[in-house]
């Protein structure tokens, strides 16, 4: 029996893969694309250190730059010393340009303050943090975060200043810089320094007014309103509405100098107490001379002007007592002194060190001629006093310099004159005698008046219803008869005063005739 071969199997090779397999494998793919998109078009993660977190919530505050929405907060968190909050946050990748070293961060919430009010619309949204664009050349993906908006936005074109400050009137961040009217800058940062006993203060000057702030620029106070009673008059200074409310600081040029070249680095420049002060600031040099007073300074004030012949020629340098020559300031024979200080430039020298010797000579021989010094009073309503220097009738000898100044010869001023005329009268009427006078004029009263009471006796003897008032009306009524009876007689002799002597009896009058014929 043959046993039958099994026939060979026809084996055909696969030339291509099922296109089922096409799914699982796209899968994969789109699921890595997906993945890395997520990643790279997530954009980078920004830590931002802040001191409170208040406002910021995770997967809700947003990242916002001129009101567009760059990024979310991804999660909040205590830093290793839990004394700040550190802010995660996620930027969008087409943002990350304007992650550079300067970049700042602030939160936008309501505020209210010198400037202004500021965040009214997140009292709807809720609050924000701000991104201000930096224009540095290297990238940051860590950053301090300001507590507020800053005055000065990173990239502005300006430039930065240092101010100083030793008056009483301290400005604060935000506080205008003013030129002319205009608001040209603001005060960045405040600093005050302990050891020295002075304010700093960080400025800047937006472009192009920078181009203003040169060598002989001068900067003063903007006390909003100011009134001066000193010695020189009642002076009223007004600056604009925003300096009324919020002070400041203004700038300029004195008119009389010339501008000087532009400042184009951090400057330092000393802030005056006021724009008259600028002009007393332009003279370096200055020589200080000693004035002995008798009677009381009372309204004389450091600063106060020195005048001859009504121009300004110095001020009052000190005031105080300090010198250690001078005698006890109880004593009743010691003189107050004063120091002022005149400035060459002032009377025609120049400001230099050479000008200093010949004042000095100049004031020792105008003293030999006359020149005498005293305290006038400038302003009544105030009291405030100058001095005032002139010549006198004779010359005055030169006295002893007081810790190396010249000492300048002093009067009593005119008002004090009078005064003292006023107090010589008072003491001669003091010294009169007053008191015998008064007894004499005591005692001649007296006579006057017992004189009156007899005389009012009499009158009262002759009152209406006296007996002596009745004799007197019936005398006069019998003297109105024998007047009346008196009358007749009285007309004839009038009419012929003869008949007093010859009678009264009519004749015949002759008439003359003529001859006969």
């Amino acid at each position: 029996m043959n046993e039958q071969q099994p026939l060979p199997a026809d084996v055909t090779p696969l030339k291509s893969i099922s296109i089922i397999w096409l799914i699982p494998i796209l899968a994969v793919f789109i699921g890595i694309w997906m993945v890395y998109n997520n990643i790279t078009s997530r954009g980078p993660l920004v830590v931002i250190t802040f001191e409170t977190g208040e406002g910021i919530e995770a997967k809700k505050t947003k990242i916002r730059t001129k009101s567009v929405d760059i990024g979310l907060v991804e999660k909040l968190e205590l830093n290793n010393k839990d004394n700040n909050v550190l802010v995660t946050v996620r930027i969008s990748n087409k943002y990350e340009h304007l992650l550079m070293e300067d970049t700042q961060f602030w939160v936008v919430r309501p505020r209210v303050g010198k400037t202004g009010i500021s965040g009214i619309g997140t009292l709807l949204s809720g609050a924000y943090i701000e991104l201000a664009p930096g224009f540095a050349e290297t990238t940051q993906y860590e950053f301090i975060g300001l507590e507020n908006e800053p005055i000065t936005q990173a990239g502005t074109n300006g430039i930065h200043i240092t101010l100083d400050s030793s008056g009483n009137q301290a400005l604060q961040t935000g506080d205008p810089i003013m030129y002319r009217g205009l608001d040209v800058g603001r005060i960045e940062h405040v600093h005050f320094n302990a050891q020295e006993r002075r304010v700093y203060y960080d400025a800047f000057i937006e472009t192009p007014f920078d181009k203003l702030i040169t060598e002989n620029t001068k900067f003063w106070a903007l006390n909003g309103f100011e009134i001066d009673l000193s010695a020189e008059g009642v002076q009223i200074q007004t600056g604009t509405l925003e300096s009324l409310i919020t002070g400041g600081v203004a700038f300029d040029v004195p008119r009389d100098t010339t501008p000087g070249e532009t400042i184009t680095e951090r400057g330092f420049f000393t802030i005056y107490p006021n724009m008259n002060a600028i002009y007393d600031s332009r003279y370096k040099h200055a020589v200080t001379f000693t004035l002995l007073f008798k009677d009381s300074i009372r309204g004389l004030k450091p600063n106060a002007p020195v005048e001859y012949r009504g121009i300004k020629i110095g001020s009052v340098f000190q005031t105080d007592i300090n010198h250690t020559d001078i005698k006890n300031i109880l004593d009743p024979s010691a003189l107050i002194p004063i120091t002022i200080k005149i400035e060459p430039a002032r009377l025609g020298f120049k400001d230099n060190i050479e000008a200093i010797q010949q004042l000095n000579e100049d004031i020792s021989q105008s003293i030999t001629k006359g020149l005498q010094a005293s305290l006038v009073t400038g302003n009544l309503l105030t009291g405030s006093k100058f001095v005032e220097l002139k010549f006198g009738d004779k010359p005055r000898t030169i006295q002893p310099n007081v810790n190396g100044q010249i000492v300048i010869p002093t009067i009593e001023s005119q008002v004090d004159q009078i005064l003292q005329q006023i107090t010589d009268v008072l003491d001669k009427v003091n010294k009169l005698p007053v008191e015998n006078v008064l007894v004499g004029a005591d005692k001649t009263l007296g006579n006057v008046n017992a004189s009156l009471n007899d005389f009012k006796k009499l009158a009262n003897s002759f009152s209406e219803g006296s007996q002596t008032h009745s004799e007197l009306q019936e005398l006069l009524k019998k003297m109105k008869r024998t007047l009346n009876e008196l009358d007749p007689l009285i007309i004839q002799l009038n009419q012929k005063p003869n008949s007093l002597l010859f009678g009264t009896q009519q004749r015949e009058e002759l008439e003359p005739k003529g001859a006969k014929q």
